[in-house]
């Protein structure tokens, strides 16, 4: 039986159901590919799609999901920003990869000169050869931390280094608590004014207001924990459930330097890591860093005990010599490559 591929201009386009069928199926699905994180994407971000489909018989056996992202006077088909992407098959595997890789090459036509795949799963790299065949380069310019919670939170909290312990024995000093919140529309705007500082104060550009509210329509899979000292919020966290990875993700932070004093990463940490092991996640992460050991960041999640695990991308030009062009870019303006979703 042959197999027919689709675009998607717009995740509308597809059969919700469907769609998220194929990623709790594939083997390197994650939350990220799923229906909802793209209709998030997609309205408030403001970025154009160019998903791909693979259907079998009249139904979805592989999905592709692609944005637009703007690099000054050209673009690049990017899988996907913010987020991980990359292409998935639940069943037809060779084929259906085959077939995604030379339709996307399709899809980047007039000003989008270049296409990046970031997958989240280091398992992307079964499909390295296939990309390289089709003109693709590998590079990591970022790595993720992960926590192995099947150990148990003792274990976990033994292989801190001794810092992150104190932070977190102090903490417990004064009268603090974490609270889990909603993901309301006040909650979510709250959050984004010490979350835009923050980013700020990293020297790097903010997600907009937009998107973040955005995500409290997927709120099954969002979870934001605050820390309260006498009652009032020092600080929250925000995650994605990622159940097609058993896996609890901190994606961003609303921790400004005046929250520090009530050690209110370590304390966000901790009841975050407890939370995900009562509820038989396999693996926590810490968001993301630059790929290197001198990083401030980087030290900071290594000394919760956190592996440090390379963010493999892929990218190739559209026609080929344009990659160069890209790379320039890049040097150019680092913004357009940030290290973490």
């Amino acid at each position: 039986m042959s197999l027919e591929v689709e675009r998607v201009d717009g995740i509308r386009e597809a059969n919700r159901n469907q769609w998220n069928h194929v990623v709790e199926h594939a083997d390197l699905g994650c939350v990220f590919h799923r229906y909802e994180w793209l209709r998030a994407v997609e309205d408030g971000m403001d970025r154009e799609p160019r998903h791909l489909l693979v259907s079998k018989k009249g139904n979805p056996i592989a999905v592709y999901p692609n944005v637009v992202d703007d690099l000054g006077p050209v673009g690049r088909l990017k899988s996907i920003h913010p987020g991980f992407g990359g292409p998935i098959a639940a069943t037809d595997e060779e084929r259906a990869i085959e077939l995604l890789l030379d339709a996307v090459a399709e899809r980047c036509d007039g000003r989008i000169l270049f296409n990046q795949i970031r997958p989240y799963d280091q398992g992307f790299v079964r499909y390295h050869d296939l990309l390289r065949e089709r003109g693709y380069r590998v590079a990591v310019r970022s790595s993720r931390f992960v926590l192995d919670l099947t150990r148990g939170w003792e274990p976990i909290l033994e292989g801190m280094d001794g810092k992150r312990r104190r932070g977190i024995r102090r903490g417990h000093e004064a009268d603090v608590e974490v609270v889990e919140e909603s993901a309301s529309a006040s909650v979510l705007a709250d959050f984004h004014d010490d979350y835009a500082r923050v980013m700020d104060r990293v020297g790097l550009s903010a997600f907009p207001r937009s998107f973040l509210a955005e995500l409290g329509r997927f709120d099954e899979r969002i979870a934001i924990f605050s820390l309260r000292v006498d009652g009032r919020r020092r600080g929250m966290f925000l995650y994605v459930v990622d159940e097609e990875q058993s896996g609890l993700q901190h994606l961003y932070s609303a921790v400004t330097e005046e929250h520090f004093e009530h050690h209110a990463p370590e304390l966000l940490h901790e009841h975050a890591i407890n939370w995900a092991i009562d509820r038989g996640y396999d693996t926590y992460e810490l968001r993301g860093s630059a790929p290197d050991f001198r990083n401030g960041v980087f030290r900071f999640k290594e000394y919760f005990g956190a592996r440090p695990i390379p963010l493999l991308l892929w990218e190739r030009g559209r026609p080929a010599p344009a990659l160069s062009a890209l790379n320039l870019a890049r040097t150019l303006h680092r913004q357009f490559d940030p290290p973490w979703p």
